[in-house]
Formats: C-alpha cells, structure tokens, sequence
C-alpha cells in the first residue's frame, strides 16, 4: 500500500539521519518487554453495508509482550482492542473488533535506535457481521412465490497477516518508544456483502488489505548483564531552540445531523486517520510556541447538514508549556487554529423560495486544541513526542432546503463539537 511505503521510507530516512548514534552496544538487551500503545486501522469493510464501502478508519487500545532471543531477534505476541464506528454498526452484537497477532521481528539494534522487519500471522473477531442461516419462501398466489434469505448478526474470527516496519527509540535502557507501520492483510473467507434480493449477493474479495499505525511506550525487565546504561547519560539540557517534525494523528470526528424533527437528527463517531509536519520553536526548556498541520485522505460523507464533507485538513498553532527533564518532558498546549472540508453543501435560496441552487465548496471552521503532551530524548538532537486531547470544532451557521409548505427553508444554528484526538510523530532539533 502506497501509505506504507511512505512510511517505511521515513524510517529508512530517519535511520540515515541518526548516523551520529548509531554505534552498536556492547551487551544483549533486557530480555523482556511489556508495552502498551495506540493503533489506527484503516482499509475496506470486511462486509460492506448499504453505503458504498469507501477506505474506513478505526482506532483502539492494545497491549505487546516481546522476548528478546538476541539482539536482532525477538518473538511477540500482541493484543487490540478496537470500538467499532458508523451508522450501520450494529449496537446489539457486541460491536467490536478484538485483535491478536504473534510472531517475530527480526533487525538491526544500534545504541539509541532500532530498525525491524516483523511478521505476524493472528485473528481477527469482528462483532457484527451478517451471516446467512436459512431461506424463507411467502406464497405470493396467484404469482410465483417469493424466496429471501433470513441473516443473523454473530461474531466472526479470520486470519490475519501482519507485514511491516519497526523504528525503536532507547531514551533510556529499561523505557522503549516504539512506532509500528504495516499491512494488516484480512482473509474475509465466505463473507458476503449486505444485500436483500431474492440472490444472494456474490462473496467479496478474500483478501482485504489495511494500514495499520501503532505508537506507545514499553518497559523493559530481566537485565541479563549489569551494565552502564549509556542511554541514562544522555541530556536534554543544550538548548536547541527549532524543531521540525512529522507525525500520525487519529481524530474520532463527530458526525451529526439535525432537523426540526429531533427523531430524525443523528449523532455519531468516526475515526479519521492522517498525518503531517510540525514547526516548535523553544523559548526556554519550559516555553515554546509550535504550529501543527495534518491532512486527512479518507473521503467523508456529508455530515453536519452539508456543512461538512470530502476530506478534512486541520492547522493548530499556539503554546506549550510544561516541565523538560533529562530524559522526557511533560507539557499542557492550548492552539487555536482552523478545520477545512474540502465538499460542503452551500444553498442559495434567491429567489425566494422558488428553485434554489446547490453549489459544492470548501469551507473552513474554527477549531481549539487543548491537552497534553508527553515526550521522550533519546538523544540530545532527537524528540519522540504523543499528544492527547480535546479537539473543538465551531461549525458555523447554514440553511438547508425544508421539505415542508409552511417552511420552505430550515436555519441551522452553529453547533459546536467536541472530539478526542491523537497524535504520535518523531521530531529533529537545531
């Protein structure tokens, strides 16, 4: 996938980059790993719904346990966690998708970084597919009679594959920063699209095919060889006042609608994945100002009474202000910035009422920033940073059509929306 060559290219650039460190340490690492992360998986539904099955993003929790054979050799086995989003999840059938892979990652350890190739074979559960149980046939007299198919909503398992890169950051001997890039490879079996002709629809594509992007931190036990932690002796205190950065980010957007009729209005998630760079300048180890941008190429359906549409792109910019340690640094950031949609609906009512026009635009709301940020040095010119928190997007006023003969014409107030987001990225100072 396009996506996970681009990605794979960063961590081969970063490597090249990182020259300076990248001296091999002299004893095996600690043998054990337990860490714990965020993941993004983005790609085609298993089983498609009533809507056409565009690329899709979905965002969880999970855990990783590694066991170090050697310095370049491991064995892990990791679990996810990921709530599932849309309108046409089911909300009765246990809807979420439970993530399991075990396997080996095998690479090149230097003293502050590590660059890995993994593969992992494993299931996926899925908590709300459609699965056909019986037919059922209605006389229809005097014309032939009817036969459907009868679904039930189960839980269903399929393999997985998953193919991808590793980069390892060491700030210190016992803490790891990792970021994980692939192809979550899915083996949809005898799954078939949603459909309720009187045939059943043909089995979609086996093989499905994802990115996957997972970031955290992890803890290293069983020191096999007491020696001086190198890593420990690396300071964050020269002053290096620009960094420049890139970085994954997740945003589960809110997806809404309302009419004049509250049981026709509806209020949703859905995960958007992206990335994008970062410009920080550091007033003082404590202080900097930083502006960030991020673009977002899943194709969004209307949302948010047309207002809201095509893809998404966001800028933030403002403080950040905390506390910088030696090894890591912990900072509160508020910015203000913008969100920008690239298909939204604009009505133009003149003349009134009769024959209004419809023309597709961008269009761009405010938006605030606010949560914290954590970092870790693991070397003096390298920062690997993770951000958490409250994206606020103030959608402006709008006029949607009314199908209605006393009310020709329906005003929407601005609403306002609250959203979790997270990002996690690799910065360079100088």
């Amino acid at each position: 996938m396009r996506q996970t060559s681009l990605l794979i290219g960063a961590l081969l650039f970063l490597v090249s980059g990182s020259n300076a460190y990248a001296q091999q340490q002299s004893s095996e690492p600690p043998k054990v790993e337990v860490a714990f992360y965020f993941t993004s998986l983005t790609g085609e539904e298993i089983q498609p719904s009533f809507s056409p099955n565009r690329i899709k993003s979905e965002s969880g929790l999970g855990a990783r346990f590694t066991y170090n054979l050697t310095k370049h050799v491991a064995l892990e086995a990791e679990g996810n966690l990921i709530p599932r989003n849309g309108f046409f999840a089911f909300p009765d059938s246990a809807g979420l998708k439970v993530q399991g892979q075990f396997g080996v990652k095998a690479g090149k350890r230097f003293e502050r970084l590590g660059v890995f190739a993994k593969a992992r074979p494993g299931l996926l559960s899925v908590g709300d597919i459609l699965i056909q149980t019986s037919t059922q046939t209605i006389e229809n007299v005097p014309f032939p009679p009817i036969t459907f198919s009868v679904f039930e909503v189960r839980r269903k398992n399929f393999l997985t594959l998953d193919v991808g890169g590793v980069l390892e950051f060491y700030p210190s001997r016992r803490v790891l920063i990792r970021f994980d890039a692939g192809d979550t490879m899915v083996d949809g079996g005898n799954v078939r699209s949603i459909s309720f002709t009187n045939t059943p629809p043909p089995p979609l594509a086996r093989i499905t095919h994802n990115f996957q992007f997972s970031s955290g931190v992890a803890f290293r036990f069983r020191e096999p060889n007491p020696v001086v932690d190198n890593a420990d002796l690396v300071s964050s205190n020269v002053e290096r006042n620009f960094e420049a950065g890139v970085q994954f980010t997740s945003l589960r957007l809110r997806s809404w609608a309302e009419t004049q009729l509250p049981s026709l209005g509806f209020d949703g998630e859905a995960a958007q994945s992206g990335f994008g760079g970062r410009l920080i300048y550091n007033f003082t180890r404590n202080i900097a100002a930083e502006v960030q941008t991020d673009f977002f190429p899943g194709d969004l359906f209307s949302f948010a009474n047309g207002r809201a549409g095509g893809r998404m792109m966001q800028v933030q910019g403002g403080p950040k202000i905390g506390k910088r340690f030696e090894k890591f640094g912990v900072f509160g950031k508020v910015r203000p910035g913008a969100v920008s949609f690239s298909e939204t609906m604009n009505w133009n009512f003149i003349p009134f009422p009769h024959n209004p026009t419809l023309r597709i635009e961008r269009r761009t709301f405010f938006s605030l920033d606010v949560g914290g940020v954590l970092e870790f040095y693991p070397t003096p010119r390298i920062v690997t940073r993770f951000d958490g928190g409250d994206t606020i997007v103030y959608y402006g006023s709008t006029q949607v059509p009314f199908l209605s003969l006393n009310m020709p014409i329906y005003d929407m107030p601005a609403k306002r929306k609250h959203q979790f987001q997270f990002s996690a990225g690799v910065g360079f100072r100088f």
